[in-house]
């Protein structure tokens, strides 16, 4: 199934909608890498609709596949609206949506953090090895919840959010999302998440017009990529976790489509260095290579110049 786009007067741009830490980036890059109408332009995370308008400039020799975060939308709403609903350049032949289970949503930006941290300047390298020798005691004691390094977290990081606020902030983040999809839910074409890491595309390949197989090649991106697992809060909450978690998130849960809590009682709480430690390390090692303190200093200018 590939439509023969040879004919069309104009290119088969695809906008990629999603949270933080959700597999927007793997996704999208997965989108581009089958797409049939070449070249085709991966468009990371544009803010602004100056950001956009820069991107339309190109729509006429490439194909955008436009990445799109909706925490950095959400406050500009009508923006995101006109650009959707087909209102400003450059239009969209397919619009796709992608939902993550909230729970991994939760771990996930717990070991994204620090990475943020350092380029904001709210954080030093020796700080993220800390927090990799943390992430190593976990490996090697199961025993140890969720929320115990969640707290952890926030002694290393002073003025971060304590775990039950951080929770707190992501739910409620969720249940916007949730909202918006729903309003919307005409214009989008909703991807799972889960889906997708099981290499099923089927739901967002009629809106295409071709067939899509995940990719592992993210490029310059790849230092984004964790474990591409689905349901790895089974392994990390135990039930003091879920307890607690669950009277938090339940609702945006639901609202996106997951209402399991159950774990197996003899669930294997393994988690694995190179998803955990060693990905710390390895985003130390990218700050480094991007430059570390020089560019956390411009990052802190940049949002002093425009806040």
């Amino acid at each position: 199934m590939t439509a023969d786009f040879s004919n069309t007067t104009s290119r088969p741009h695809v906008l990629v909608l999603g949270r933080a830490k959700t597999g927007t980036t793997f996704i999208a890059k997965s989108i581009e890498a089958a797409c049939p109408a070449t070249p085709a332009r991966f468009i990371m995370e544009p803010e602004m609709q100056r950001d956009i308008n820069r991107a339309a400039k190109a729509s006429n020799s490439s194909t955008l596949i436009m990445k799109v975060l909706f925490d950095h939308w959400d406050k500009q709403l009508d923006a995101l609206n006109e650009l959707a609903a087909e209102q400003a350049p450059p239009i969209f032949h397919a619009r796709i949506a992608i939902v993550r289970d909230p729970r991994d949503e939760v771990i996930s930006r717990l070991m994204y953090r620090p990475f943020n941290l350092l380029l904001s300047g709210r954080a030093r390298p020796k700080d993220v090895e800390r927090w990799a020798n943390i992430l190593e005691q976990r490996e090697q004691n199961h025993a140890i919840t969720f929320l115990d390094v969640q707290k952890a977290f926030t002694t290393l990081f002073p003025n971060t959010r304590d775990p039950a606020d951080e929770i707190r902030n992501i739910a409620s983040l969720c249940m916007g999302y949730a909202d918006y999809l729903k309003q919307n839910q005409r214009i989008f074409t909703t991807l799972r998440y889960e889906d997708a890491v099981a290499n099923d595309f089927s739901a967002i390949e009629p809106a295409l017009g071709w067939k899509v197989s995940k990719t592992r090649n993210l490029g310059r991106f790849g230092y984004t990529k964790r474990s591409g697992a689905a349901t790895n809060w089974a392994k990390w909450f135990h039930p003091s976790d879920l307890e607690a978690i669950k009277d938090l998130m339940e609702q945006p849960c639901a609202e996106l489509g997951y209402s399991d809590w159950t774990t197996p009682a003899d669930i294997d709480r393994t988690i694995e260095p190179e998803h955990h430690s060693e990905y710390a390390r390895g985003l130390l090692r990218q700050y480094r290579r991007q430059g570390g303190a020089a560019r956390a200093f411009i990052q802190r200018l940049r949002s002093r110049l425009f806040a």
